[in-house]
Formats: structure tokens, C-alpha cells, sequence
């Protein structure tokens, strides 16, 4: 038996490191070539000098693809749309780290260019069996204003490299696929100032050889119904996620049918399928065979791998939560009639590329992993589901997962209480998981609580949920954030002195309004590319977000005077009075998507009162804090600041 050490929560050793958290690969996006059985397979990491890369998976094990001086990434919509796809030869299209697009072929490493613009910006490939045609959306930056801004659905011939322009009008564009066949096309689009993950409207067309679509017709969206992720199956049916009731649900529009069908599934009524977000390119479902979905179910923010008979309704689970939890994004793709591949982690479970085989799940495992890094047994805390019946009005559920101090070296003494870190999502309309998380078992490991919270508006709940935000954003999410604290407090779970707040993008707005609103309950916050003043945003922000603002923070009908006083209200920079906490600001200097000087006028503004207060501008660094110096730095810096702040050393 292993005799713990006793220490103050907060202060205990970890074996998990500043560097095995920045060294973690990210992985997304798995691609397989459909024009051929089986297909060959191969899905994005990143790598520790910050490149995104492709990897192979093949037989014989994993191969990096791409030689070293490329980077698949794109800046499509700011913050880019997916990026590459396989073509029936077995080359890659991609988009590079120079908004070129480019062909890969990886048997030889060789890269050829495709595209060059000054201007122009590509994302979204979807190649045809009937070569040389690939969609993708293409963002026309001429003229660089938001507002000036075009986007387009253009088809690439891979062998001319000339692009025509083939679907246009629409503010913006996502998700354009052609059928396996090679004969229809089907995209989302929307306009402003509507929101995609409301608005989003399902075209259909038929394709024509020399690169054109006719007959376009309107298939889902018309009434705000929530359209997303059209996906076509083997048989040609079109297959997409439909909200009209409170969750999103999978409907199937069969060849040759007139109207789409509900696809029957007992047992996830609260349950949500297909993701719609503000970035585009989610794939958290994938036809099988004709008569097979695989899917990631989300009830309340947790996933549920399962299959389903589109026939029957009937369903199986495909992994336990221990070993996949949290699907978002683009992670599912199909490997063969009887397998996918699935990028997801699990409560216990890092992070990973799973092949998981529907004709016998024990042969299923791991392709690729996060890390390598083996930790000690007892190393990981457990979440737990959190749901809180608010006690301010309006009445409502509170969702979010608490992860409790765990370390198998160390215990607390008795009596003694955990500090607490609450970290919110971006977006806002996001979503956090359960999955396994090594920033957060970065701080549980040491002794701190942590609480991910998906207030009000996040997706994932129900359409209720997510739209009760609208008109509400810097008031009810941050009050979300008091209730969550009040109420762990009042169950004696953490110390009431010593709680954090902290998140990036809308986190760090929320993390902002936290602070001013409710002076002397937090006692100490993180601001990760945050927002300080909403007028100044809502006028300098990109084209994606450019009435973001405005339909998230006002009521419809407001005359120009109530906005102004609505914005005033919900900008933290106009009430640093109240703000008597210490905040560290940490924001990076390229960031297009919330501009630095947000973080700048408020740091001079708290320090004009003497509070006690940090920036940190990271050169070179865009809004997402993405690259492993920029992660190292944030995470040796949190952990200074909650130290000071939240277990008062020096």
C-alpha cells in the first residue's frame, strides 16, 4: 500500500509537465479515398515545431506524408475550414500555411502548386470520381474589409489548375460535397445577419461535366430549421441534421424522393446529431452501408458512439464513455463497409485516432494518440456530470463537468478544501466535452478543482438552450459562472476564497463580465483574447462574425441609442471600478479575429486605478493560442497566476 504525502491541495508534484502538455499532437480531420476498396487513410497531427502535417495509416504502421517545409492550414473564414481531400489517383489537395493550394502525391513526397493568390483563400476540398474536378469554397480578400469581403463554391480542375466560379450570391458557404457518384452537389449557405447554426440553408444541383451545376433546388433551412452536416450515403440518398424540435435530428432525403424522413431512433430525445457551429467543416456522422449511420450522439455535451439501422431505428453503442466521450469537429470518416475511423477521447482516455470495426469491436483500437507519455496509475480525475437548477431568474439548468484533485502521491489534509478553477468555452455558441483533458489534469493533478462550464448558449443542449443567450451574452452567461461557484461552494466541495476564472475568445469576454459584475467573488482571472469593449469589436471583428455581436448581445428592434447603452453596459472597460481583482491578460499581437487593442485598453485602464494587473502580448500569434510556444507560455503563466492569486504565494 502507497503511503500518500500529505500537502495543501494546490501544491502537490505532478508527473504531468508543462512539456507533455505543449508536445500533445492535434489531431482531426481522418480521409479516406472513396473511389477505391478499401481506401487509403490519413488524418492531420500536428508536430512539435507547430506544422500541421498528413499521416498515412497503413499496414505496415504511420507515415508522414508531407515533407517539412509544407503546412496544411488555411484562414478561410479567419478560422479556416477543412483543409485537403483525396483524389480518386491517390494525391492529396490541400490548402498551405501560405494560402496556396497544392497537390501532394503520397507515395514520392512530391508537391506541386495548384493555386497562388494574393487575394484569394481556399478550404473545403471535396474531389469527384469523375476527374479533374474538386469543390471548395474560395474567400475573395481584393478588397480587405469585412464588409468587402466575397466567398464563393468554385470548381478546381486539378489538371489545368483553372477555378470557375459555379455558386455565388450567398454571404457565405459551407460543406460543398458531391455525391459518390460524381452526378449532384449538394451545400449549405446563408446570409447576413443570420447565423449558420440557425439559418443554414441544404442546396442540391445537379453536375455537369465540364464543370457547372444546374437545377439547384432548396431542400432544408427555409424556416430556420438548423440545417447541418449533408453527407451523401452509398446508395445516393442525401443524409443531414434538422432541428425543428428542440434537438437536431438525422433526416434522409432518399433518391429520387420529393420530401426527406425523420431516420427513427428510440431513446435520444434529448439527444442532438450532426454539429452545427460557427467553423465549418464538422463531421461527427458518416454513412456505412445503405442501410447504416455511424454517429456521435450529444446529450447535455457528452458523445455516444453508436450505429444505427436507418430501416429500424435499432442502434448499438460502439465504445464505452471511458474510451470515447467527446467527438467534435471534423472526426469521422468511413475506412470500409464494415469500419470507421474516429478521432475522439474518453473519460480515462487521451485524445486519439480510433479504427473501430463494427464486425467485431474487440478488434477496434487506437491509431494514434495525443501523447506517448505513460502516467502513474490514479493519475487522471474523473468528471463529473454537473447540473444545476439555477436560483436567479430566469429559471434555468446549469450544464458543465467538475474534475476533483487527484494525484495517487498525494492527499489533502483533513479539513481542507481544493481552490477552484472555472474555465468557459469560446464561441459562445460552443461546447465543452468530458473527454479527457491534460490542461485540466494539468491543474487536478496538482490540487486545484476544475470546472468546465457550458452556460447558457451552448450548443449541445437543445435549441432552447443555445438561443436562450441570444440578446442575453455578457449577462446570463456570466451569471452562470456566480451560480456555479455559490453553489460548489455551498456544497463544501471547494474553498470559497480561492476561485478562478478563466477562458479564451468569448471564454475571456465571459471571464471579463465575470469580474466587473460581480466584484470580490472571484479571486483571481485569466483572460485569454478576450473582449473588453463590445462597440469598438462589433465595428473591427472579420466578416464571419461581423453581426455576431449584435444578435447575440441585442433584442430585435433596438434603436441605435439602446445599443449603444447595451454595449456600454456589457463592456467591462467601461466598469473597471469594480474590478478589484488581479487579471492577467494574455493576448496575441496577430489576432484578427479579436484585435490586441481590446486587451491593451484595459490593461492601461486597471492600471490607472493601481489594480493589479498583466498583459502579455505574444508576437506572431493569432487568436486560437495555437502554437506549442504559445501554449507553453500560457500554461507556465495560469499556473504563476493561480498560484499567486488563488493559493496566495508569492
Amino acid at each position: 500500500m502507497t503511503i500518500k504525502k500529505l500537502a495543501p491541495y494546490g501544491t502537490w508534484e505532478s508527473p504531468i509537465s508543462v512539456q507533455t502538455v505543449t508536445k500533445c499532437r492535434v489531431l482531426a480531420a481522418p480521409r479516406v479515398n472513396t473511389h477505391q476498396n478499401p481506401g487509403r487513410a490519413f488524418f492531420i497531427e500536428s508536430t512539435p515545431e507547430g506544422r500541421s502535417t498528413i499521416t498515412e495509416t497503413t499496414k505496415d504502421g504511420l507515415k508522414d506524408v508531407l515533407p517539412r517545409e509544407y503546412s496544411v492550414q488555411n484562414r478561410v473564414y479567419e478560422y479556416g475550414g477543412s483543409k485537403y481531400d483525396v483524389l480518386p489517383d491517390n494525391r492529396l489537395i490541400f490548402s498551405n500555411k501560405d494560402d496556396t493550394v497544392r497537390l501532394l502525391d503520397p507515395d514520392t513526397g512530391e508537391v506541386s502548386l495548384l493555386i497562388r493568390s494574393d487575394a484569394l483563400r481556399y478550404s473545403s476540398f471535396c474531389a469527384n470520381r469523375t476527374y479533374p474536378w474538386v469543390l471548395a469554397i474560395e474567400e475573395d480578400h481584393t478588397l480587405d474589409e469585412p464588409s468587402k469581403v466575397r466567398n464563393y463554391i468554385v470548381a478546381v480542375n486539378v489538371q489545368t489548375a483553372a477555378t470557375k466560379r459555379i455558386i455565388t450570391g450567398a454571404d457565405f458557404y459551407y460543406a460543398p460535397q458531391f455525391s459518390l457518384d460524381g452526378s449532384r452537389v449538394s451545400w449549405l449557405e446563408w446570409n447576413h445577419p443570420d447565423l449558420p447554426f440557425a439559418a443554414g440553408k441544404l442546396y442540391v444541383a445537379d453536375w455537369a461535366l465540364d464543370g457547372s451545376v444546374k437545377n439547384a433546388r432548396l431542400i432544408a433551412g427555409k424556416d430556420y430549421e438548423s440545417v447541418a452536416e449533408p453527407r451523401w450515403g452509398l446508395d445516393g440518398s442525401l443524409f443531414f441534421g434538422k432541428e425543428l424540435g428542440s434537438h437536431r435530428k438525422l433526416y434522409r432525403l432518399r433518391p429520387g424522393a420529393d420530401a426527406e424522413e425523420l431516420i427513427p431512433l428510440d431513446g435520444f430525445d434529448d439527444a442532438e446529431f450532426a454539429e452545427a457551429r460557427l467553423a465549418e467543416g464538422s463531421r461527427t456522422y458518416v454513412p456505412l452501408k445503405p442501410d447504416v449511420l455511424v454517429a456521435s450522439a450529444v446529450t447535455h455535451g457528452a458523445s455516444r458512439l453508436i450505429a444505427i439501422n436507418i430501416e429500424t431505428g435499432s442502434w448499438n453503442h460502439l465504445a464505452d464513455p471511458d474510451t470515447i466521450c467527446d467527438i467534435a469537429g471534423d472526426a469521422i470518416a468511413r475506412l470500409d463497409s464494415t469500419s470507421v475511423l474516429v478521432i475522439g477521447s474518453g473519460t480515462t482516455s487521451h485524445r486519439a485516432v480510433h479504427r473501430i470495426n463494427l464486425a467485431n469491436l474487440r478488434e477496434s483500437g487506437v491509431v494514434r494518440q495525443v501523447t506517448d507519455e505513460k502516467f502513474p496509475d490514479g493519475t487522471f480525475a474523473r468528471p463529473e456530470t454537473m447540473r444545476f437548477s439555477s436560483k436567479s431568474t430566469p429559471k434555468r439548468d446549469i450544464f458543465g463537468y467538475l474534475w476533483m484533485p487527484r494525484n495517487p502521491k498525494y492527499t489533502a489534509p483533513e479539513g481542507d478544501l481544493p481552490p477552484l478553477i472555472i474555465h468557459t468555452h469560446g464561441g459562445p455558441t460552443g461546447c465543452t466535452g468530458r473527454g479527457l483533458n491534460l490542461e485540466a489534469q494539468f491543474f487536478t493533478s496538482r490540487g486545484f478543482a476544475y470546472y468546465e462550464l457550458n452556460y447558457t448558449g451552448s450548443t449541445g443542449h437543445g435549441r432552447w438552450y443555445r438561443e436562450a443567450l441570444f440578446g442575453n451574452w455578457g449577462i446570463l452567461d456570466s451569471d452562470d459562472v456566480a451560480e456555479c461557484a455559490d453553489q460548489l461552494v455551498a456544497a463544501g466541495r471547494v474553498k470559497p476564497d480561492a476561485i478562478g476564472i478563466t477562458g479564451a475568445s468569448a471564454g475571456g469576454y465571459n471571464t471579463l463580465q465575470c469580474l466587473s459584475r460581480y466584484p470580490g467573488k472571484f479571486a483571481g482571472g485569466v483572460c485569454v483574447c478576450g473582449i473588453s469593449e463590445l462597440m469598438s469589436f462589433d465595428k473591427t471583428t472579420h466578416k464571419l462574425e461581423s453581426h455576431y455581436t449584435q444578435l447575440l448581445a441585442l433584442y430585435p428592434g433596438v434603436t441605435e441609442e439602446e445599443k449603444l447603452k447595451i454595449y456600454h453596459e456589457r463592456s467591462a472597460i467601461y466598469h473597471t471600478e469594480t474590478m478589484d481583482t488581479p487579471l492577467l491578460l494574455l493576448h496575441g499581437q496577430a489576432d484578427t479575429v479579436v484585435p490586441i487593442q481590446q486587451a491593451r485598453i484595459l490593461a492601461k485602464a486597471l492600471k490607472k486605478l493601481d489594480r493589479d494587473v498583466q498583459i502579455i502580448e505574444v508576437e506572431g500569434e493569432g487568436h486560437m493560442f495555437s502554437k506549442p510556444t504559445s501554449v507553453e507560455l500560457k500554461l507556465v503563466e495560469q499556473d504563476r497566476w493561480w498560484r499567486k492569486t488563488l493559493l496566495r504565494q508569492k
